[in-house]
């Protein structure tokens, strides 16, 4: 039965509104970096999550814990989906979140990132020039990380990506905080810490969240540990960017304006060099600086060395194909009844992200 023109005005007008109202959403997105975990996965497919501390505020349990190896090395990567020139990634454990069906809020959870440091300072690869609309483009880096002896069924392991560039509120030659761990600190009596360097430097304003859930299988369990012993950590992997050896650059949670550079293999996805700080000098592009004109080596690092070592389940990722991610309730979405509507919203979303992609690269041309 033809359905009555009257009918089809009115289901035309709601998707008219519709779409118009999905476009409105996603082309007043602010375009800026944007990184998350791939390997564990992440709780969610977001790359611009800034209010922190995860990419999502509650665990609804349907992604599975993550198995990861308690005094072993861990190979871990994430991937870029918008650039930025050392901006730094700093990764950490929270407490026990609950039993391994999730379901809860991750607050709880949470407060344990500022007490659990396993690396920071991991440097930003000077060759990641993604496409956002094309996520088999997103830029893969790896580092591998110490996971000491902690016992937990859902904790989580979390990702920051620090823009600590000008354009985001850090200017040349300063240094900024991270917020979370201002806020840990400023009550030093709740959680122990005595040295707090980091209420001397304002907050880093734009900092990207990415959290994975993960079971450990060692034998102290996380909410029994008050204070990870990060140094420990370092040690176990020969870390070189650490308070230690150069308190000005490498102070944890603390970071310099675009103080975090790197060259990564474009094989294995995993650290080759270190740079010195980006200046105005060589590149003032807030999404792409040409190494071969702005990078200056200050370490090569050893074949040998730990932390670019591949270990454990996510070791065999680096070498494959970066794919989209796939939401862990897709398999039970039911996908049957292919309605014009749903269909119209799809092409709306990709008209609006195509939209992005235009003002990122009109944004790279004229910060050139």
């Amino acid at each position: 039965m033809m359905m009555p023109s009257t009918h089809r005005a009115a289901r035309s007008s709601f998707i008219l509104v519709f779409v118009l109202l999905v476009l409105a959403i996603t082309t007043t997105r602010t375009v800026e970096g944007h990184a998350r975990i791939e390997c564990p996965p992440s709780l969610s497919g977001k790359t611009g999550e800034k209010v922190g501390p995860c990419d999502v505020s509650t665990d609804d349990g349907l992604l599975q814990s993550f198995p990861l190896r308690a005094n072993a090395l861990n190979t871990v990567t994430w991937l870029e989906s918008i650039p930025h020139p050392g901006a730094p990634v700093r990764f950490a454990l929270s407490r026990e979140g609950g039993d391994s069906n999730g379901g809860s809020s991750l607050d709880q959870a949470a407060t344990g990132f500022e007490t659990c440091l396993l690396l920071d300072h991991v440097p930003h690869d000077a060759l990641s020039r993604p496409t956002y609309r094309d996520e088999s483009s997103w830029h893969r880096s790896s580092i591998t990380l110490w996971i000491p002896d902690v016992r937990c069924e859902r904790c989580y392991l979390q990702l920051i990506s620090v823009m600590s560039d000008a354009a985001h509120g850090v200017p040349t030659d300063t240094k900024c905080a991270y917020r979370g761990a201002r806020l840990a600190n400023a009550n030093t009596d709740a959680i122990n810490i005595v040295d707090t360097p980091e209420m001397d430097f304002p907050a880093c304003p734009a900092v990207y969240h990415s959290c994975s859930p993960v079971s450990i299988d060692g034998t102290i369990p996380r909410n029994d540990m008050d204070v990870c012993n990060t140094t420990e950590f370092e040690e176990q992997l020969g870390w070189p960017l650490t308070p230690r050896d150069n308190p000005d650059l490498y102070e944890h949670s603390i970071y310099y304006n675009r103080g975090d550079v790197g060259l990564y293999s474009t094989t294995d996805a995993t650290l080759r060099f270190v740079g010195s700080p980006l200046t105005d000098a060589t590149c003032t592009n807030p999404l792409y600086c040409d190494p071969g004109v702005s990078f200056e080596e200050i370490l090569g690092v050893p074949d040998a060395a730990a932390y670019i070592s591949l270990e454990g389940s996510c070791a065999s990722v680096v070498e494959s194909k970066v794919e989209a991610y796939v939401p862990p309730a897709a398999a039970a979405v039911d996908t049957t009844n292919g309605d014009s509507v749903a269909d119209d919203v799809v092409t709306a979303v990709e008209e609006g992200e195509e939209k992005e992609e235009t003002a990122i690269n009109s944004s790279t041309s004229t910060s050139s």
